[in-house]
């Protein structure tokens, strides 16, 4: 009895090995991380699990001894080997079919028959090739405890020598390049675009938010340029972030679905600045914008601040399928508290490694990409013990809670905004703060219930596409100056490459948000209102000084001549919507049946009814005809720019972490896997 389940034990631990082993390789075969962790991770912990279940195997044998049943020693260990491998196997088989074969649509029982049979297949092989190889091959020592210790142990030497390997860092490149600047470039400002995600423009102070919620920021603002109207291409974060990226709208960069990566024939701010002489360094913090899906293009330094892994994994490692388990026997121990690490690195932690990377490059002209979590779900109670409400787990929330997470929601930004500000001062103190261009944006904001439902991504409405967008230039030029005309989070890139320097590419639809005449601009916004001409005055003489400079242009002719249209896309979730805003009026395009229950023509007059809650399509038709004509004319245009689409394969892990950050609603052993995913397939 203890004979059949030490055979068993033995055949499951060498299976659980191989199996692991098997999914490592195809993850380090589809996407290198710069590290090879997931082969030794693999090896214990598949290893492990095999054992297990070989554990149970035996069980059933020694049971079935004692009613007469025989089995040899060879036959034990081939169907404790086989019930695993053929167990763990069809599991990761069906997920990685589902994904690049079936589209995420499900395995059809024509399909599932299919796997079955390969595995049956494989199984009655075995079952006639165990004989042999054990009984008359060196491979009879597995039948042997020694054997089998002496053959995981080999495995583990041998995949422990690639796992510790030095890295190549590949991942996250040359924190400090050795590379010469061209001393003209001394004349050029630093740059750094700080992207708070899922910030509202309106839960700002500087955008009329009532109350102390973002103190550091109201203040740093009056050194720097706000832009009152701007609004992001879509509103979720890698469609959005790309076109921060890439200055180009979502049908432009084609990464706009969630298999989607940032086409290598784009041409990023990053990569723009670095050819120009920059050093450049980024940091995300959302599996969305990671190398996972490209968007380390033109970064000298990209490193991803990933939450905290568990047991000792790496990034590679924990992008196999049975590192879930472990995220999930995790989180049934701790309950229902809950830890910020485990969903992506606070602002402290992301704003030290700014820090290193400025003090590293000391001397030099750079560019950085920042990117803060804390106004994206899960939102934390402060003071905090572990409580927050998280998408993954209520994707519709009770009406009843939108008070206490509006309120947690804000006190995230104000967590923030306390690190910023900290963040700020040490730049004043290092002598860098004057001679740094600052971007503060965000790539979308969040609905709380103003048309019905939560969250982001899923609508195109004002509280998910109106962002803040702040620009602070070097030596605060035009400090406080608020700019009151329509702008797009597009053309912050552009505006960033003129002052580097650099020509911003044909295909970049952006435009520079300071153009040559901003002086003068600046001052028509920065005077008080002419006073009113009384009316007796009205035909007075005017002597005319024809040496007199023309006259400034008034506020409402900069708004109408300076607003720019604003053409937002939206493919997700099944939603496939676009709107544009243009004249104070914005209309929305939505396809049929879509699964929000969107209407699928909405209008909207912004300048009456900037809450959006008076559709207007049907009552007034001339002023829709001209606004759908407006957006076919803008999507033509965007898609005579479109660079072809290149597909993720999205890991287990990486499904794992846009689940928890809400992106993915259900089980990832249904999704991640490799492949392409039809338009609106995948749940959120």
């Amino acid at each position: 009895m203890v004979k059949q389940l030490r055979l068993a034990i033995s055949g499951g631990l060498i299976a659980g090995a191989f199996v692991g082993l098997c999914e490592a390789l195809y993850i380090l075969g589809g996407a290198s991380t710069g590290e090879y962790g997931a082969l030794l991770y693999a090896t214990v912990l598949y290893g492990a699990l095999g054992a297990g279940g070989g554990a149970g195997f035996g069980v059933g044998f020694a049971v079935l001894s004692l009613v007469k049943l025989k089995f040899v020693d060879h036959r034990v260990w081939t169907l404790g080997f086989l019930g695993i491998f053929c167990g763990m196997g069809l599991v990761i088989t069906r997920y990685i079919a589902n994904k690049a074969v079936y589209l995420e649509q499900g395995v059809p029982t024509k399909g599932m028959l299919t796997i079955l049979a390969i595995y049956g297949l494989l199984g009655l092989v075995g079952l006639w090739l165990g004989k042999i190889v054990l009984t008359q091959t060196p491979f009879k020592v597995l039948l042997a405890p020694r054997g089998t210790l002496a053959a995981y142990g080999g495995l583990l030497l041998l995949t422990a020598v690639f796992s510790f390997s030095p890295d190549t860092g590949a991942r996250s490149g040359v924190l400090a390049p050795d590379r010469e600047q061209d001393a003209s470039l001394q004349e050029r400002p630093n740059m750094l675009i700080i992207m708070a995600d899922t910030l509202r423009a309106d839960h700002l102070g500087t955008y009329g938010f009532d109350g102390p919620i973002s103190p550091a920021i109201d203040a740093w603002a009056d050194d720097s340029v706000v832009f009152e109207k701007a609004f992001a291409p879509a509103s979720w974060t890698r469609a959005s972030t790309a076109s921060l990226f890439t200055a180009m709208a979502p049908s432009s960069h084609s990464c706009d679905v969630k298999v989607a990566m940032l086409p290598d024939d784009v041409t990023t701010i990053a990569e723009l600045l670095q050819e120009q002489g920059y050093v450049t360094g980024g940091w995300p913090n959302n599996i969305n914008v990671t190398r996972s899906f490209n968007f380390q293009q033109g970064f000298d330094w990209f490193e991803y601040q990933a939450p905290e892994y568990i047991a000792g994994a790496t990034e590679s490692s924990s992008q196999l399928s049975m590192y879930n388990v472990v995220r999930k026997v995790r989180d049934r121990v701790t309950g229902d508290k809950k830890r910020v690490v485990d969903y992506y690195q606070p602002a402290d932690a992301v704003l030290d490694n700014t820090r290193t990377f400025i003090e590293a490059n000391e001397g030099k002209r750079w560019f950085g990409f920042v990117h803060l979590m804390e106004p994206h779900d899960p939102y934390f109670k402060y003071p905090y013990n572990g409580e927050a409400y998280g998408r993954a787990e209520m994707e519709r929330p009770p009406d009843e809670l939108v008070g206490p997470m509006r309120k947690a929601y804000e006190q995230e930004i104000t967590a923030m905004d306390a690190e910023l500000g900290k963040f700020f001062e040490w730049l004043k103190t290092e002598g860098l703060y004057d001679n740094t261009v600052i971007v503060l944006t965000s790539d979308h904001g969040e609905e709380f219930l103003e048309h019905g439902g939560w969250w982001h991504g899923t609508t195109l409405y004002d509280e998910q596409l109106h962002v803040p967008l702040i620009v602070k230039l070097a030596d605060s030029q035009w400090g406080g100056t608020r700019v009151p005309w329509q702008v797009r989070l597009l053309d912050a890139p552009s505006t960033l490459a003129v002052l580097g320097g650099a020509n911003p590419p044909m295909e970049w639809q952006g435009d520079d948000l300071f153009e040559e005449d901003f002086a003068a601009v600046s001052v028509v916004l920065n005077s008080p209102p002419a006073p009113a001409v009384a009316e007796g005055d009205a035909d007075a003489d005017v002597e005319e000084d024809i040496d007199a400079p023309p006259p400034l242009p008034t506020r409402a002719e900069l708004i109408d001549h300076r607003e720019r249209i604003v053409l937002s896309e939206e493919n997700f979730e099944g939603n496939i919507l676009s709107s544009v805003r243009a004249d104070g009026w914005k209309y929305i395009r939505a396809n049929e049946g879509n699964p929000r229950g969107l209407q699928t023509e909405e209008l909207y007059d912004v300048v009456a009814d900037s809450g959006e809650q008076k559709n207007l399509a049907g009552k007034n038709g001339k002023k829709q005809t001209e606004l759908s004509e407006i957006l076919r004319d803008e999507l033509e245009q965007s898609m005579t720019m479109k660079v072809e689409s290149q597909d993720a394969d999205i890991s287990m892990e990486d499904c794992e972490r846009m689940r928890a950050l809400g992106y993915i609603e259900g089980d990832c052993s249904e999704i991640a896997g490799g492949g392409p995913v039809p338009t609106g397939a995948s749940p959120e």
